[in-house]
């Protein structure tokens, strides 16, 4: 089974089982309007101070929410941009979208399935393209940089990225490590017998740690320009970091 198989077969069972929960472990009581309104508070907090970088003003641009979920930040951004794209890998989560945001409500916002390694965008199509708590979950880094790529292909220039990555992962890399090592049915078998969620044992969700140190490299190699990395107020200090960068071609 390819890694794109593997994502989406493993995002749409947790799909299945809760979607929300499995979009925001850390806050979710079964509270939709609160699940929303987090979103657009968030929303507030990380994207509207980067929104001044944008070359046009956000209500005439377009902007990508890359592994979207159930649109927490899409529907955060129809109100501030032109017109908002759900990407994700889980065709069950995007369908689930479309449900709890209804284009006769919310008409300038839509949602597509994507593999997890390309996006279903066309080249220099979007303004924005924003990303939160998703790569943390991309099982490898190739899969990382297969998604760095495109978001540097489907950005217009003078375009600007705002992505979330793990810099050092949970536990520390020693636990991570060892982790790898275990075969993903017995990790299940561990947590089940732990009473524990065996769904967020396998590697779409452990997910890959980038250091700090390599950034600048990943992101270049991938076609990207950092342009300024911000401290993540909403996990502990240096597990997670902000990256805002823009297609090379445009820097």
């Amino acid at each position: 089974m390819s890694a794109s198989d593997r994502m989406r077969e493993s995002w749409d069972r947790r799909a299945e089982r809760d979607a929300f929960y499995y979009v925001e472990t850390a806050h979710w009581d079964g509270d939709v309007a609160g699940f929303f309104a987090l979103g657009e508070e968030r929303a507030r907090l990380l994207v509207d101070p980067v929104l001044a970088e944008l070359e046009r003003p956000a209500g005439e641009s377009s902007a990508v929410d890359l592994g979207c979920g159930v649109g927490r930040f899409s529907r955060a951004f129809t109100g501030r941009f032109r017109d908002v794209l759900g990407i994700d890998v889980s065709e069950e989560m995007v369908r689930q979208a479309r449900q709890v945001n209804p284009p006769d409500t919310y008409p300038n916002l839509r949602f597509e399935a994507g593999d997890g390694i390309t996006l279903p965008a066309g080249d220099d199509a979007h303004d924005f393209v924003f990303s939160y708590e998703v790569f943390q979950h991309m099982p490898s880094e190739d899969v990382i940089r297969s998604n760095l790529r495109e978001v540097a292909r489907i950005l217009r220039p003078g375009g600007v990225a705002l992505l979330h990555v793990k810099t050092e992962p949970e536990g520390g890399r020693l636990k991570t490590a060892i982790a790898g090592l275990i075969p993903d049915a017995a990790l299940q078998a561990v947590k089940r017998a732990l009473g524990r969620d065996p769904l967020v044992s396998d590697p779409s969700f452990r997910g890959t740690a980038l250091g700090r140190e390599s950034l600048g490299q990943v992101f270049a190699e991938s076609g990207l320009a950092i342009r300024e990395l911000r401290e993540d107020p909403t996990h502990d200090p240096g597990t997670r970091a902000f990256v805002v960068a823009s297609p090379t071609s445009s820097s």
